[in-house]
């Protein structure tokens, strides 16, 4: 039955009967590449499902200063739970907790220090809370403070005072300054922080905090042109010449194996990363093109600029690209699945966007400027709930399972290369190379093609050997009997 599917496909496709099936206009068209680095129009995987706007969430305490804002302002950093929603409001000051409704339930903007007797000793004030990351156990709070000393706070989930870590003492740890931005705990309770300033790479503190390590150093980007032009310059105007620095992490996530995904912009030649315990990028690269966001640029469309990012629990993640307000999201082989988002005021659309979550399946977006703020729930589309089912399944090792969702995908849009690719893993883990070359054929992806081709040279080589064999028997027999008869012969 497969096999028939697969060559009414291959028919369908050589012919342009099938099309992508778009089933509304939408204000976020969506893409993928193919191998050769075309965009090709897709179906929408998202639609909104929510759209909360920052006025409509009220965050007044009793005993705000005058004039202090009386509704959410600017979400620099959301975290998600099973149950609730940590906003991070940057403009106030403060840390919203919201129910899934998006009922404020908490706000933390003062932090209270006790004694063992219950007496106060210190309150702390929020003053540039950037980051935020929770736990079962505690909430983590990256505060950038006075720009010069910022500090991480751990508190409890009642807002109870556990610690706070500024500056690390340690003489490894040379930045002038610590301005924490962004921050992930493992299962180990380690902290990571991202350091606006500290180029050495994300800092690693232990659970009591004190200082570990640098992990995930960014190499050093240098323009060979610019190397020619300092060689001819003098020690004093080097002097004045801005340095060679490595390009500085802006926004992380962590899955459940405590894998660190980075993301960084500028000039960064690996602007998402995938970094393990050991400090190394094992980010899988195995698509058409590099995760980097868009290799191809629209008309009036800049590099993107990757300021934010989320990981699911079956390998999948989603970036944003602040720069052209789109999200791109990436299996965990690292094949774009599809890309969506536009720029605009529309339902849908961003401006300013500053940080994305998974919420299961759904994703949540934070667009913010100075003068409002956006929260956009996105829920899978049929195709986009599919491409996830299929994806899950393949990371699960049941790619055999997720065969008959690809080929339903490819229904939708024969002009999906990913979902041949699905197709040919199947056959492949049936041991039908034949087929799974045709599959990979179709989804351009050569190393899996040769994998195949591998194989089925190698099965037809075995099923072939007995008669090739025989043959070559018979063949050395003949020369090895011949000069035998031919001297009988002669003697006769």
């Amino acid at each position: 039955m497969k096999k028939f599917t697969l060559f009414l496909l291959m028919l369908c496709l050589t012919s342009g009967l099938l099309s992508i099936d778009v089933n509304a206009q939408s204000n976020y068209p969506s893409y993928t590449y193919d191998y050769w680095r075309t965009p090709l129009p897709g179906v929408n995987p998202y639609r909104v499902k929510q759209v909360i706007l920052g006025t409509s969430i009220d965050i007044s305490l009793p005993d705000d200063p005058e004039g202090a804002n009386t509704t959410l302002k600017y979400v620099e950093d959301l975290f998600v739970t099973d149950s609730h929603y940590y906003l991070v409001d940057f403009q106030s000051k403060k840390i919203v907790i919201m129910n899934k409704n998006f009922q404020v339930e908490q706000i933390i903007r003062d932090i209270y220090e006790y004694d063992d007797t219950d007496t106060l000793i210190q309150t702390y004030q929020l003053v540039r809370p950037r980051g935020i990351y929770v736990t079962e156990e505690y909430i983590y709070i990256a505060d950038e403070n006075d720009l010069t000393n910022g500090y991480i706070y751990v508190i409890e989930h009642d807002g109870t005072f556990v610690a706070r870590y500024g500056r690390p003492d340690n003489p490894t740890y040379n930045a002038t300054v610590f301005k924490p931005n962004k921050i992930v705990v493992d299962s180990a309770g380690r902290m990571y922080i991202v350091v606006v300033g500290a180029f050495d790479g994300i800092v690693e503190l232990q659970r009591d905090g004190s200082f570990s390590r640098f992990v995930g150093v960014q190499p050093v980007q240098v323009d060979p042109l610019d190397l020619l032009w300092r060689s001819l310059l003098s020690r004093e105007q080097l002097s004045r010449v801005r340095l060679f620095l490595p390009v500085e992490y802006n926004a992380m996530s962590i899955d459940d194996e405590g894998f660190i995904y980075a993301t960084s912009s500028g000039t960064s030649t690996a602007p998402i990363q995938r970094i393990n315990p050991k400090g190394i990028d094992v980010l899988r690269k195995n698509g058409y093109v590099d995760p980097i966001g868009d290799v191809v640029r629209m008309p009036n469309q800049v590099r993107s600029g990757l300021t934010s990012i989320t990981v699911n629990d079956y390998g999948m993640y989603s970036v944003l690209d602040r720069s052209n307000k789109k999200i791109f999201t990436y299996n965990d082989e690292g094949y774009l699945t599809y890309v969506t988002g536009f720029e605009g005021e529309y339902e849908g659309n961003f401006i300013f966007p500053t940080a994305i979550k998974y919420d299961q399946e759904n994703l949540i977006v934070a667009d913010s400027t100075d003068t409002r703020t956006i929260l956009t729930v996105f829920e899978p589309t049929e195709f986009g709930a599919l491409i996830n089912e299929a994806s899950k399944l393949t990371y699960q090792g049941e790619s055999i399972d997720a065969s008959d969702v690809w080929e339903t995908i490819l229904e939708m849009n024969s002009n999906y290369s990913l979902a041949y690719i699905g197709i040919g893993h199947a056959y492949y883990r049936e041991r039908n190379y034949e087929m799974a070359m045709e599959a990979y054929q179709l989804g351009q992806d050569r190393d899996n093609y040769s994998k195949a081709y591998k194989e089925y040279r190698k099965i037809q080589f075995e099923a072939n050997f007995p008669l090739v064999g025989t043959v070559v028997g018979l063949l050395l027999a003949g020369l090895l009997v011949y000069p035998i008869i031919k001297d009988i012969t002669k003697k006769e």
